[in-house]
Parts: C-alpha cells; sequence; structure tokens
C-alpha cells in the first residue's frame, strides 16, 4: 500500500478530506462567487406588541423609576402615569420591577392615592394604608406604590424617622400633589 492511500485512509478514518492545492483554489472560487451574487431575502417588519393595559390610556410618563423600599436592595420598581381616554382623569400603574416580586398592572386613581394620603397628615404611614386604591390582592402592590410616591419624580410620601418602611407626607406634599395633579 502506498504512502498517500494510508495518508487518505487515516484521514478518512478522523473525517478528514485531504485536498490538493487545485481543487482547494476552485472550491475558493466558487465561494467568492457565491457570495458576490445579491441576497435576496423578504423581510417581515417586526410589529410590537401591544401592552392591553394601555388601551385606553395616554401615557405622560412612560418609564418611571423609583427604588425599592428595603435597604438590602439597590433594585427599582417601574411606573407609569397616564390620563383616562374617556375622562382624562389621571392613573398611574405599576409596570415592572427588578429582583422579582409580582403586582398588579392595573391603573390606579391618582386623585384616589390623593384622597387617602390626605386622610393621613401629622400620622405614620404604613403601606398597607393604600391596600384600599388596589382591586388586585398582590401583598407586593402596597410597598411597591408606596416606593413610587417616594420616589425623587413624584415625592409625595418620604420616610419616617421610625422606619425605613413607615412613611410621612413629605415637608413639600402640597406642592408636590399641585405639580402632579397637573401632569395632564
Amino acid at each position: 500500500m502506498s504512502n498517500k492511500k494510508k495518508n487518505t485512509d487515516v484521514a478518512l478514518e478522523n473525517n478528514v478530506a485531504e485536498i490538493e492545492v487545485p481543487e482547494m483554489e476552485a472550491a475558493q472560487d466558487e465561494v467568492v462567487i457565491a457570495i458576490e451574487e445579491p441576497v435576496s431575502k423578504e423581510v417581515k417588519q417586526v410589529v410590537p406588541a401591544i401592552d392591553k393595559h394601555l388601551l385606553g390610556y395616554s401615557l405622560i410618563v412612560e418609564n418611571g423609576k423609583a427604588l425599592k423600599l428595603s435597604p438590602k436592595t439597590q433594585n427599582y420598581v417601574f411606573y407609569q402615569i397616564a390620563t383616562q381616554d374617556d375622562d382624562e382623569s389621571l392613573h398611574i400603574r405599576l409596570s415592572g420591577n427588578e429582583g422579582g416580586g409580582l403586582h398588579s398592572k392595573e391603573w390606579i386613581s391618582v386623585n384616589a392615592i390623593i384622597e387617602v394620603l390626605d386622610a393621613m397628615k401629622d400620622q405614620p404611614i404604613k403601606s398597607t394604608i393604600l391596600k384600599s386604591v388596589f382591586k388586585g390582592g398582590s401583598t407586593n402592590n402596597v410597598a411597591f406604590l408606596a416606593a413610587v410616591l417616594r420616589s425623587d419624580e413624584i415625592g409625595l410620601l418620604a420616610q419616617s424617622e421610625k422606619s425605613v418602611f413607615i412613611h410621612k407626607l413629605s415637608a413639600d406634599y402640597e406642592e408636590r400633589k399641585t405639580t402632579l395633579l397637573n401632569l395632564k
């Protein structure tokens, strides 16, 4: 058996084929020709999914974010503010969060939130006081909403001296409330 035959047998056993130089150059020419031919592919336009929660609302704040209440995390909860199309009333909703935790994505009347907060002047406020503004029952709703109401952008609540999880109306509550209600 010749050396070349032995080498070919070994190469085939290892699934490696030997290609002579002229064959390789011919194969390269074919590849270059194939690349130079125009590629025509039909491109399908990607349509973004519609968030069903946005139907009937016009966004004012699309990507608001607030630091969660726990000092053990630097994660954020995200929110949106919108007017309802039929009566132009102002609403807020929790739109997402980092780090986990389920929550309702329902729209909440800003007037209902203000009504609850107005009744709490000069009192320490627990997040659970906000439960009445939600229809959904996720336990994270009230803490996430309290974090949003404490955010620099909204600022209706501030941390109480008693605990990181207890709130009070911010020092400039009335001005912040007016600013929020005038977002329309």
